[in-house]
């Protein structure tokens, strides 16, 4: 992989165009291949706007695959012009949030937390600071592309709540669409921004959108007759119960709070941001899906239905808890996407109760799946029992154990080589028999080979054999090291004796023989499990995870996946 070295372009022209003074300038930070992360697939679309920059008259500065010195550097330069006619910043990259901030990160970012990320990356706060020199004519551009990166503590992927300063205009999307809106919209003399912007596809708008006041000036534009005309100019200060109502209203930051300082201030000092954040609530898709989720009022158990049913769908929402954190957003997110919604990460009823019922249909074919799969599965071992000679041989058991440790007559092979070691027990010698209590009280692998060594004719090799292949693998054993990780996952799950017993009940159901149904996971229950396991091709340990208690719990079409009350 080859990464390219910081460009400023404007640095490359020096002292040639000292002489020529440019009314307007231009940031370009464009990062798409990274160190320890996966490299951006659209952003040239941004750096390739250079050219068109140019030609409409701005001194642009292009800062490509920087690190985090790199990009405020480029931001340094850009303040060092002293630009307060118009600002153009466009940032691509992978970004990273906390509560009150966002960063674009560098380009050698290794899982920075949020102690270091101020180093290794360009604060967005701190870039609109520098937009604001340009109020009215100022305009940052983010590039989002979902791309994975690690992240250290107290910092989430991508851009967090976005707050321009006043005067300062923010559109976020894709790195192509911001590219092409640019080109069509924005560097057209005379663009109503507003109007533009409600035809755009793709890009959210935040902070100030005047329908009057176009990007680049023309003479005699106008703007639509369905936008709101700016008001006159307020007075040069707003007053305290003014900017108190003002203070509130971004605090809440909702239509009716903007609506709420309108009616009051309508020519107010704040009025011609109140307005474009109205607009933007107005035509924003993921604001009236969230209005229309909120109105559903749904239980904490309801959510967790959506959960299970998202999660039976092999979306991961990161846990059944009834919380819809940024793990549920994105797997209501991935779930509208495949299906042709809009993506919002918001539901509604209809699309509760079709993702209810793609779930209970899913459900009831991954229930049938695991039915051909265990009778496939069981004519398989009933064959080899066969082949093997019906358990009338101790080789035959073994090998018969090795391949089928939990299958239909695990327990009858378990039985006869129990009767077969007390046999040769009881002919055994007594110092071979004391050799072979101390191996088998040590059960590992050096025990047993030191048997097999001192008594190569022993009365227990063929248990110290069998013994060995399977703690190297040959009969699939655990080590106690994975046995303990495994209950210790299982333990965090926190299954109450009630939904212990409502596994076993449903590993009875299966045939699968869990043995007392008392919500207590002895041999059996453990035993059960891995027959589940294995006939639904997951991991076999004996041991219960997120996944197999989801599948373990799903009912069919009419059970548990439907939601309560929530038919619309």
């Amino acid at each position: 992989m080859s990464f390219r070295p910081i460009a400023l372009a404007a640095a490359l022209l020096g002292s040639f165009t000292a002489q020529v003074v440019q009314a307007d300038t231009a940031l370009l930070l464009v990062n798409d291949r990274y160190y320890h992360a996966q490299n951006l697939r659209q952003a040239r679309p941004i750096e390739q706007l250079r050219s068109r920059l140019r030609d409409a008259g701005f001194h642009v500065i292009v800062v490509t695959d920087g690190d985090g010195d790199d990009l405020r550097e480029g931001l340094d330069r850009l303040l060092q012009a002293d630009e307060d006619d118009r600002i153009l910043i466009a940032a691509v990259g992978h970004f990273a949030r906390s509560e009150t901030d966002s960063w674009l990160l560098g380009t050698s970012a290794n899982q920075p937390s949020l102690a270091s990320v101020g180093g290794d990356g360009l604060s967005l706060s701190v870039l609109l600071e520098v937009a604001s020199n340009a109020p009215g004519r100022a305009i940052v551009m983010l590039g989002l592309e979902r791309r994975q990166i690690d992240l250290g503590v107290g910092l989430g992927v991508g851009v967090g709540r976005v707050d321009p300063p006043q005067g300062v205009t923010v559109l976020a999307g894709t790195p192509e669409d911001l590219a092409e809106f640019t080109t069509a919209h924005l560097l057209v003399p005379g663009t109503n921004l507003a109007e533009a912007l409600s035809n755009a596809r793709g890009l959210r708008a935040f902070g100030f959108v005047s329908p009057a006041l176009p990007y680049l000036p023309a003479a005699n534009v106008v703007p639509g007759p369905h936008y709101p005309q700016p008001p006159a100019p307020g007075p040069s200060l707003p007053g305290a119960d003014e900017t108190a109502l003002w203070n509130a209203a971004v605090e809440l930051d909702t239509l009716g709070a903007y609506r709420a300082y309108l009616n009051r201030y309508p020519a107010g000092f704040y009025s011609v941001d109140a307005l474009a954040r109205v607009y933007a609530f107005e035509n924003d898709p993921v604001a009236f899906a969230q209005a229309a989720e909120a109105a559903l009022n749904l239980t904490r158990h309801q959510r967790q239905q959506i959960q299970r049913s998202l999660s039976i769908l092999d979306y991961d929402t990161r846990g059944i808890d009834g919380i819809f954190g940024s793990g549920s957003r994105n797997a209501i997110r991935g779930w509208q996407r495949a299906r042709g919604f809009v993506v919002t990460g918001y539901l509604d009823g209809p699309q509760i109760n079709a993702l209810g019922q793609q779930a209970a249909v899913r459900a009831a074919e991954l229930e049938e799946e695991a039915r051909e799969a265990r009778e496939a599965e069981e004519r398989a071992d009933r064959a080899y029992w066969q082949v093997t000679g019906q358990g009338s041989t101790e080789s035959g058991l073994r090998a018969y154990l090795g391949r089928y440790p939990d299958g239909i007559h695990a327990e009858l092979a378990e039985e006869r080589l129990d009767q077969i070691e007390r046999a040769a027990r009881a002919e055994a010698e007594a110092r071979d028999r004391a050799a072979w209590d101390v191996a088998r009280g040590a059960d590992n692998v050096p025990a047993y080979r030191g048997y097999l060594h001192d008594f190569p004719d022993g009365a227990f090799r063929d248990q110290a054999s069998g013994r060995i292949d399977q703690l190297t693998g040959g009969g699939g054993g655990l080590t106690q090291q994975q046995i303990a990780q495994l209950e210790a996952q299982e333990a965090a799950l926190n299954l109450p004796p009630v939904t212990r017993a409502l596994i076993e009940q449903r590993l009875a159901a299966l045939g699968l023989e869990p043995g007392r149904i008392d919500g207590r996971f002895d041999d059996r229950s453990r035993r059960a499990i891995r027959r589940y396991q294995n006939a639904r091709g997951l991991e076999v340990t004996g041991y219960l995870n997120q996944s197999s208690v989801v599948r373990l719990l799903a009912e069919t079409v009419g059970g548990i996946l439907q939601l309560n009350g929530v038919n619309r």
